[in-house]
């Protein structure tokens, strides 16, 4: 038996009329046809609309996306699956960066070398002796390493990022997006045109939040905090990706 077998049995009565109600919706509208897919001989079929109903129905734009991308001629009703995991694919960089949540800098003079790590990806401040002397010397208390952090992990990912220390490098960084959207770099600023902090756009059950390191008001740290969207002045993708 399958998990997703598993998962539509485990359901309450209500719950699996839901999840049939769905899954049939669904398939007149890619279809045309209204006939119904049978609880009782396709347990495993309707079991998998588990996922799409608790993922799309908490975002109406990636619900929007699957139905103009599945094909609406599905000889194979379970094509539409790969589909779909493709949309709600969670970007290398992004698994990457919330691995690293919690990571913060050590009070006093010592210095976290997780985040030492990250602000060596940036060569800009680390082409001179007297540079790479004042790196290491002053460390996680000399440099603001919220782009240093967007550099390392875009590294891990085999994307080469701007391996620049200031924020406001990522402002024509890669391709331009029109909004948030999971996996963004975003260039914020919190008074004026002036970028302050670059972090990444990750999205949680439906909800866009803000994953960086060395968040502002959050002690200097890696952190997933409510995304400030009036802040937001740059959208930008990695056009390698």
């Amino acid at each position: 038996m399958s998990r997703w077998d598993q998962d539509y049995r485990a359901l309450s009565k209500e719950s699996r009329a839901a999840v049939n109600e769905l899954v049939n919706e669904l398939f007149r509208q890619k279809t045309g046809h209204t006939g119904k897919i049978d609880p009782h001989s396709q347990h495993e079929l309707a079991a998998r609309w588990l996922e799409i109903r608790d993922a799309v129905l908490a975002n109406r734009q990636k619900f929007a996306q699957w139905l103009q991308q599945t094909s609406s001629n599905l000889v194979d009703f379970a094509a539409a699956f790969p589909i779909f995991a493709l949309l709600n694919t969670v970007p290398r960089w992004i698994a990457t960066a919330r691995r690293e949540i919690g990571t913060h800098e050590i009070a006093g003079a010592q210095n976290n070398p997780r985040i030492m790590e990250y602000i060596r990806t940036c060569a800009n401040i680390q082409q001179t002796a007297a540079q790479r002397r004042y790196v290491e010397t002053t460390g996680e208390d000399g440099v603001e390493w919220c782009s240093a952090f967007v550099n390392w992990c875009l590294r891990q990912a085999g994307i080469v990022g701007t391996d620049h220390a200031l924020a406001s490098s990522w402002e024509n960084w890669g391709t331009k997006l029109s909004g948030p959207r999971q996996g963004a770099i975003v260039c914020f600023g919190w008074k004026s045109s002036h970028i302050d902090h670059v972090a990444f756009c990750d999205e949680v059950n439906g909800e866009f939040r803000m994953l960086g390191g060395n968040q502002l008001g959050y002690g200097g740290q890696v952190s997933s905090v409510r995304f400030s969207k009036h802040a937001a002045k740059h959208y930008r993708w990695p056009a390698s990706a």
